[in-house]
């Protein structure tokens, strides 16, 4: 008996951790901006690339989230903005300009 009792608590304690938090709409968008420095860099990294802007426009489109979507779409609009350089170390300052403070401005935007 103390066996089967063991067993189920084991059983009921391993369904509990396995199941994923729901996060709130302010978590979520917590969560999406720790990411959004690495995602300018990326656009701006594509932008000097030169990748068209309708093919970063389409990657974007996948994303389910309306509201991070449409920051995505801020992100590439702006970085299609900015000329795509000749030298290797503009390119660079570039992203690196491009994506600081991205995940402050972010968080100032939230739903």
């Amino acid at each position: 008996m103390k066996k089967v009792f063991l067993f189920g608590l084991v059983v009921l304690s391993l369904i509990g951790c396995g199941q994923k938090k729901v996060l709130t709409d302010k978590e979520a968008w917590d969560s999406f901006c720790k990411s959004a420095k690495g995602a300018a860099f990326n656009i701006m990294t594509d932008r000097q690339q030169d990748i068209t802007k309708d093919a970063a426009l389409e990657h974007v489109k996948k994303i389910q989230q309306p509201h991070a979507q449409k920051y995505l779409i801020s992100l590439i609009e702006e970085a299609y903005n900015v000329p795509i350089y000749e030298q290797m170390q503009k390119k660079e300052q570039a992203m690196d300009d491009f994506s600081k403070n991205r995940n402050e401005q972010c968080l100032t935007q939230a739903p």
